[in-house]
This record gives structure tokens, sequence and C-alpha cells, in this order.
């Protein structure tokens, strides 16, 4: 079993590399290519279209294949797009492959997660919280090794190690045995049902649809909010500071340090708190310090305000799944789908308008709507909880304690 968790959090970490790296060499991209930043937000919109299309796709593929297979393919195509992108194809070409790779990491993190809370007999939260952190390690660590092949001016050699390192991990996964798991890793044969008819389907309720939707439109724009800050941070901070291209990318590793601190530390403060509280500190906290950074006249302060908004994003997908999944008694699955689903979306548009602001307005603009993306997050927010209350006050629901967060 350790060897699964130790593969689980290898892959996580590759996710992290993939989610983040076209926006740590998005400036050197742009030189390269002679493209603007909506080309770029273009390609990154792309990536996530791809990583929406792999979580909708992966339950219909294990099906078909069963995970361990799956997950291999997942991580050829993730791996074989980066070697694509490390040769610096015509542009439309980076356009093309781009959707693969997001579909290669989608698949990969959907099947692992329900690998680990349906199928671990036991410490399912702490291998979570171990797989995340090591997402967050990817996503901070790959923005050091981009600065480093930027310096070095062999900037699309950042892709050629992200390749290298899926491959390995492809192999590992392939060969390495992981004991109990091995047989749920095959394709399982569908079992009949005893009475040989189908069982109905449960429903959203009418008090239940209001909080799903607000919920979806909540992650929606948190994950875009969370997507938009990492890939377009080094664009900002060029058209605000006089920093060079390889420190522009280290913005990314102080915001990602802060996100995996965040996640580190949930588990305390949650018991300190609950979890209700510490999730309107997030949404409310993440307002102000982005209203920081627009405000914000010096590097030092601009990084402090990057660092304090990371630490306070870490905790709130996790704790948002859970505050909405309270009114979902036996629709839990599909309520977590409908709302990754819709932070995919978030994820892919999101960037795509970002970037077509930097490109036609000053980079002013670009900040005061990132404001406005965390206001609309706390009002959001505000409604989760009121139709929340409603929807647990009717059905005499009590919230999940603490201690079962994390």
């Amino acid at each position: 079993m350790k060897k699964f968790v130790w593969i689980a959090s290898l892959i996580y970490c590759l996710n992290g590399f993939g989610h983040i790296i076209i926006g740590t060499v998005l400036e050197p991209m742009v030189d390269s290519y002679g493209i603007h930043y909506k080309d770029g937000g273009q390609l990154i919109m792309n990536q996530f279209l791809g990583f929406l299309g792999g979580v909708m796709l992966a339950p219909l593929i294990v099906n078909r294949m069963g995970r361990r297979m799956t997950i291999f393919l997942a991580l050829l195509v993730f791996a074989l797009s980066q070697f694509v992108f490390s040769v610096l194809p015509n542009w439309n070409v980076m356009l093309a492959i781009a959707p693969f790779g997001g579909v290669g990491i989608g698949i990969a993190e959907t099947i692992v997660a329900s690998l680990i809370i349906g199928h671990l007999k036991e410490k399912k939260a702490t291998t979570l919280v171990i797989v995340e952190i090591f997402f967050g390690v990817g996503a901070l660590a790959i923005p050091v090794i981009s600065a480093f092949l930027i310096m070095t001016g062999v900037w699309n050699f950042s892709f050629t190690f992200v390749a290298v390192f899926a491959s390995v991990i492809m192999l590992l996964w392939l060969f390495l045995s992981f004991g109990e798991l091995d047989p749920i890793l095959k394709r399982q044969t569908k079992a009949l049902a005893e009475d040989g008819n189908k069982t109905e389907r449960k429903r959203y309720s009418m008090r239940q649809l209001p909080i799903i939707a607000t919920g979806a439109l909540f992650f929606f724009m948190y994950v875009g909010t969370e997507m938009v800050l990492p890939n377009y941070l080094p664009t900002i901070l060029s058209k605000t500071t006089n920093l060079d291209a390889s420190t522009l990318a280290l913005s990314i590793t102080v915001f990602w340090a802060a996100m995996t601190l965040g996640r580190i530390s949930m588990t305390g403060i949650i018991d300190r708190i609950g979890y209700s509280k510490l999730f309107i500190i997030c949404c409310t906290g993440q307002f102000f310090t982005l209203l920081m950074f627009a405000y914000s006249t010096s590097v030092m302060f601009s990084f402090i305000s990057i660092f304090l908004t990371g630490l306070l994003m870490g905790g709130v997908f996790s704790i948002g799944l859970l505050i909405i999944n309270e009114t979902s008694k036996g629709l839990e699955e599909w309520t977590t789908s409908i709302l990754m689903a819709m932070g995919g979306l978030g994820g892919a548009f999101l960037p795509r308008i970002v970037g077509e602001l930097i490109d036609r307005y000053p980079i002013s603009v670009t900040l005061w709507s990132l404001v406005l993306c965390t206001f609309i997050l706390a009002c959001l927010m505000a409604v989760i909880f009121y139709f929340r209350k409603k929807a647990m006050d009717f059905k005499g629901l009590q919230p999940i304690k603490a201690s079962n967060v994390v």
C-alpha cells in the first residue's frame, strides 16, 4: 500500500507541473513565437478544456480498460504532449496538442482520487492530504526549474523535464505491484442486480438545487481565479515592476509555496476554529489580500500580498466541497463531479478572458478584475451558507465534525 501512496503522490506532483508549466514559461514563449498574451491564454484554456474532458471521460474509459491501463495511457498521452511542446512546433500545433495534455492529467487525477476515496481501507484522509501537498510541491517546484532554464536560454527544456518525469512515473505505474489493490486496478466485470431491475436514481430536491447551483458558480469562479493568478503573475509583475524574467517566474513559486503551507496547516486550524469559520476567513481574506496586491507600489509588498493570497486559498477547494456536499446525502459523487466540472470550465475560460484584458487594457484593469472575482466569491460564499442553513434546518442535518474533514 505504501508503494501506491508514493506513486499517487508522484502523479499529483506531475499534475502540479502540468497545471502550471505553461504559465512559468509564458513570457519567453510570447517573445519566441511573436504572439499576444491572449494567445497564451488560449493555450492555457485549451489545456483546461482537455482537463475537463478527461475528468468526464475517466469513468467511461475505466469501464472498458481498467484503472491500471487507463492511468498508463493518460500518463503516456501527457508525456507525449510535453515532448511535442519541447521541440517548439508551429503555434497551431501547440494549440492542438494542449487539450491532449489536459486530458491526460484530468484522467490521472480523477482516477487516483477515486482509488484513494473508494478503495483504501485506512488513512484515506491522510493520503488525500499527502497527495494534495505533493500537488503543491510540483506547482511550486516547476517555476524554480523553469527559472533556471530561462536563465540558461533553454526555456523549452522545461517541457522536456516534465515529459521525462511523466515517462518514469508511467513505467513505475505499469510494472509495480500494489498488493491488494492489484485486482481493483484490472478491468472489472459488471455485477447484475439481484432482482434484475434497475435501482431508481436519486435526484436533487428543490431545496438542494439552489446550493448546488450557487456552489457550481462558486467553483467556476474560484478555480478560474486560482488558475489566473499563478499563470499570469509573471506577466502582471513584468508590467508593474522591473524584475527580470527568471525572477518573475519565481513569483509562481511564492504563490504555490503559500498554497502548500496553507494545506499542511489546515488540519490543525480546523480542529481549533471549525471548517465553517475557516471557509469564511479564507474567502473574505483573499479579497483583502488581492486588494493589497492591486494597491501595491513596491516589489516587497506585492510578494507579501501574493504569499498571503496563496496561504488563504490553500483550503478553499476541499472545504468548499465539504460544505456543499453536506446537503447532498447520497448524491456526493454527483455533486463532486458537478463542482469539479464547473471548476474546470472556470479554469479554462477565465485565463482566456484575462489574457484578452492584458492585451487590450492597462494592467490595472486586470488587477481590479481579480479583486472583483474574489469579491464575487465572498458574496457567493454568503449565499451558500444561507441555502445550506435552510436545507439543513429542513432535514435536521448536523454539520460534519471537524476531525472528519481531512
